[in-house]
Parts: structure tokens; C-alpha cells; sequence
């Protein structure tokens, strides 16, 4: 059984166009997005960020000598 947004998008798919469909799957991504870029960055991956660049950053330490 299909919930009730999957109804309503079934609906929605049936009455528009393409261009229609593709701009409210957009708008829906963009959504989603939108609300996971907000969210904060765990620290676990702050973490291995700045390890990843601290070794990037020693070679170009070691031929700047």
C-alpha cells in the first residue's frame, strides 16, 4: 500500500508535464539538501579532515625547506 505522499506524487506525476515534474523533484532534492547542509559536521569527520590535511600539508613543508 502506497502512503499518502507517494499517492499524492503519483497524482502530481499524471497532471504535469516534464518540465513540471522535473521542477518539483528539484525543489524537493533541494529541500532535502538544504536541511542536511544545515545540519553540523560530526566531529569524527572535523577530525579526519584536518588529519587528512596535515599530511597533505607536510610534503609542501618539506619543499618549501
Amino acid at each position: 500500500m502506497a502512503n499518502p505522499s507517494q499517492k499524492t506524487l503519483q497524482k502530481e506525476t499524471r497532471s504535469g508535464s516534464d518540465k513540471d515534474i522535473h521542477a518539483r523533484i528539484g525543489t524537493r532534492l533541494k529541500a532535502y539538501y538544504d536541511d542536511i547542509l544545515a545540519q553540523p559536521v560530526p566531529d569524527r569527520f572535523e577530525n579526519l579532515l584536518r588529519q587528512l590535511d596535515e599530511q597533505c600539508a607536510s610534503p609542501r613543508e618539506q619543499e618549501k625547506r
